[in-house]
């Protein structure tokens, strides 16, 4: 039988009525429930733009085919060097074949464009519905190296798809650690975050680890694309600053090929299709000591993600709720999960939408929803990906550099909106202070911790973090606690 029910809900931010239709269960009342979570975190999206950056496409604009392709193919070229490090380097160290390294790459590039899409686009509560692109994360590199020695890709599979369900289900629970992160803690947040990535970001720009390192023109690219983005985004036609990136890039590209860095023989070599395969490794239980790492690592990239869901919630103007967050972690788990079943690993967040969208004011989520579509085309076309990959990463060192500088940025500009009390002040400094120290002692310091807290010690993102949300609950705050700038004068 048939039994109807009417219900007024408030949902992130606004109220929804709807009319819900019983059949032997409450089935189609679930499937309710989740549309409203997107309707929800939809209607969220057309808030007011935030003052911190001036935005050219909010978040549920739409820029025509064009320019939506353009854009896309511009978040595409900043994040595919990242992207390309964890099954490089992942390849090398297990010493896989060509064959199985092909695997490796369109697993991950397939798991990061499906991802992205659905944490841009959003499928019930699945997916922040923000310009969020999903990309690897370097932190689960040692463990699945560890893992594959021993056991095989099998285990390592295994370990990655239990990984991402266990994302799935904590991410109605992560939302609820929204108020761990105020103003001040996202802020640093953001700080340390840009700080971290320039560091990475040199030494890409300068070939570090590469046959390229100290040589000249390694200085010539950094300084001259640099200066490049920042010309070409300090123009006054709107289009062409939105696509800065893109242009310095393609230069980039251009002059690399002209001199002769192109390496054309990566295109010939890939095949033009390639069919990602299900569960290419063959399915094997990890050891206990590896599988648990890699289950902290995922509880780390969740409360990262979290965080930066939230800095580019304040950036855009769009309420910080539990939603967002939900949806965020949950996308993060699915397009882990999605990508471990056809031979990569597991994803996040990738934080350098931030630099990327405060540069450009393109805060579009189809844009990275166009942008998902791209990763999926070079995971099924290994020529485009060949395309994308000529050149040598250095070459793009400087517009990576630019991006985590943006970043820094923002954070500066969440700050400095804030009336500062001498409690902030303190805040800010140890937590900067302890994640800098983090990212330049020598590692030797690292090597008497034990190998699984080495991975997370050593990241001064993971650190600084730490640190502000700690010292947020431990430093008090009353009355007596003044403005920093009254204690100055």
């Amino acid at each position: 039988m048939l039994r109807y029910h009417s219900e007024k809900r408030f949902v992130g931010g606004a109220v929804f009525e709807a009319t819900v239709q019983y059949i032997e269960g409450e089935e189609l009342m679930e499937q309710v429930r989740h549309m409203k979570v997107g309707k929800a975190l939809a209607s969220e999206g057309d808030a007011h733009a935030s003052d911190l950056i001036e935005l050219r496409y909010g978040v549920e604009d739409k820029p025509p085919f064009i320019p939506l392709v353009l854009f896309g193919l511009q978040h595409v070229l900043i994040m595919f060097s990242n992207v390309m490090v964890t099954p490089l380097v992942l390849g090398q160290m297990l010493d896989l074949s060509p064959e199985m390294r092909s695997t490796l790459f369109s697993g991950v590039m397939l798991g990061c464009g499906v991802g992205t899409v659905i944490s841009s686009i959003g499928i019930f509560w699945v997916g922040a519905r923000l310009p969020l692109l999903l990309g690897t994360y370097t932190v689960y590199l040692a463990p699945a190296i560890a893992i594959g020695k021993v056991q095989g890709l099998g285990a390592v599979t295994v370990a990655m798809i239990l990984g991402g369900l266990m994302l799935l289900i904590i991410s109605p629970f992560i939302g609820r650690l929204r108020a761990l992160f105020p103003p001040v803690v996202i802020g640093i947040l953001l700080v340390v975050t840009g700080l971290s990535l320039m560091r990475i970001a040199t030494n890409v720009a300068l070939g570090a680890n590469t046959p390229y390192f100290g040589k000249t023109i390694t200085i010539f690219f950094l300084i001259g694309s640099v200066v490049l983005i920042g010309f070409i985004a300090n123009l006054r036609q709107k289009v062409v600053k939105s696509l800065s990136v893109l242009f310095a890039v393609i230069a980039i590209y251009l002059v690399g090929m002209a001199i002769g860095f192109g390496d054309f023989s990566t295109i010939t070599k890939a095949p033009w299709v390639r069919l990602p395969t299900l569960l290419p490794y063959g399915f094997a239980w990890p050891d206990s000591a590896g599988l648990t790492t890699i289950l902290v690592d995922h509880l780390v990239a969740a409360v990262y993600t979290m965080s930066i869901t939230l800095a580019l919630c304040a950036m855009v103007g769009i309420d910080q709720s539990g939603l967002r967050i939900r949806g965020a972690v949950a996308g993060d788990g699915l397009g882990s999960v999605l990508a471990a079943l056809f031979g990569g690993v597991s994803l996040i967040s990738y934080d350098q939408n931030v630099g990327a969208i405060s540069l450009t004011g393109v805060a579009s989520r189809f844009v990275v929803a166009m942008a998902g579509v791209i990763l999926i085309m070079i995971a099924f076309f290994p020529k485009l990906g060949a395309v994308v990959g000529i050149i040598p990463a250095f070459m793009l060192g400087g517009p990576l550099l630019f991006m985590f500088g943006m970043i820094v940025v923002v954070g500066v500009k969440i700050l400095s909106t804030m009336a500062l009390s001498q409690r902030d002040v303190l805040l800010i400094a140890i937590s900067v202070g302890l994640s800098m120290i983090t990212n330049f002692a020598p590692p030797a310091v690292f090597e008497t911790i034990s190998p699984t807290v080495r991975i997370l010690a050593t990241d001064g993102m993971v650190i600084g973090t730490l640190a502000a949300v700690l010292l947020n609950l431990i430093l008090p705050a009353g009355a007596a606690d003044v403005p920093a700038k009254s204690l100055a004068r």
